[in-house]
């Protein structure tokens, strides 16, 4: 899985990334700069809770870990996705993404013994590549999406779908 394409399921954004490319470019700087002012003004997380938000911080660092570039923790990936999953998300799609973190810690303890927080680095890639290789192709297919539409929503297939 490639950066954007984390950070587009994680934060269900893929619809705001295709509007907001509709804009001219000072629009889009300013439209980031806002969200991320606000991201980062924030006292404190809104809407997940300490252990939700210790564990989307350790799934986004393991995702998009500091290299010769930042990572997720460098940019506020976690309160970013607190700020959207408490001023932009529907409850039914924070209900997915809330199923989705638990269905990952459900399945660190099934193959681990541990929740996620607690296993390995290693493990926790380990588990995270097993969910990817689970989820659907970014651009399915007409006949893909309707093969996908007809399967039973998995927890776990939802939280990669809709993200938080």
């Amino acid at each position: 899985m490639q950066r954007r394409e984390f950070l587009e399921a994680i934060a269900g954004t893929s619809g705001w990334v295709a509007t907001l490319s509709l804009l001219p470019l000072p629009d889009r700087v300013a439209f980031a700069q806002g969200v991320h002012a606000r991201a980062k003004a924030s006292p404190g997380l809104r809407t997940l809770n300490r252990e939700q938000g210790a564990l989307v911080t350790s799934i986004a660092e393991a995702l998009l870990p500091r290299t010769e570039t930042v990572g997720a923790t460098d940019v506020g990936a976690t309160r970013f996705i607190d700020l959207l999953l408490t001023e932009s998300m529907l409850e039914r799609d924070r209900d997915r993404f809330f199923a989705g973190l638990a269905a990952i810690d459900v399945k660190s303890q099934s193959l681990h013994g541990a929740a996620f927080l607690s296993i390995h680095p290693q493990e926790q890639q380990s588990l995270l590549a097993e969910l990817d290789s689970h989820s659907p192709p970014p651009n399915p297919t007409p006949a893909e999406a309707t093969a996908l539409a007809r399967e039973p929503m998995s927890a776990e297939r939802a939280f990669w779908i809709h993200g938080p």
